[in-house]
């Protein structure tokens, strides 16, 4: 049973799906990393960070420039750096990441397009109802 669990959960976890999590911004706010003591955000989660994410990254911006300057992006967004409005680390929790995205992140113009892309992609729980 526990194999067939891990061998469902691999077929869901996929490298678009960590950095959609990794983009999203109830994951990074307060109240959801207060509710159960050992939550991380996405930025220190290891299974996230490793590979999946860099590598996604990698596939969607080959040219090596844009590969750094979305990683730098990346940083100033999971550190909530050099946002100019002092309230948008507050706010993750509150509005809508879309919004959000459209909002505040004027600085990280790579990862702003990506963002808004990803999450607003439609979600389904079909194939997991399936399996």
């Amino acid at each position: 049973v526990h194999e067939i669990l891990v061998d469902m959960w691999n077929k869901s976890n996929t490298h678009f799906h960590c950095l959609a999590h990794s983009l999203n911004l109830r994951y990074y706010s307060l109240s959801w990393l207060n509710e159960v003591s050992n939550r991380q955000s996405s930025h220190q989660d290891n299974e996230i960070s490793k590979k999946k994410r860099k590598n996604c990254l990698k596939r969607i911006f080959s040219n090596n420039e844009e590969f750094r300057a979305v990683q730098v992006e990346y940083v100033k967004f999971s550190g909530c750096l050099s946002f100019s409005y002092s309230d948008s680390k507050s706010d993750r929790g509150k509005i809508d990441p879309k919004h959000w995205w459209l909002f505040y992140a004027s600085s990280t113009p790579l990862l702003q397009k990506l963002a808004l892309k990803l999450l607003g992609q439609p979600s389904s729980s079909s194939c997991v109802e399936r399996n």
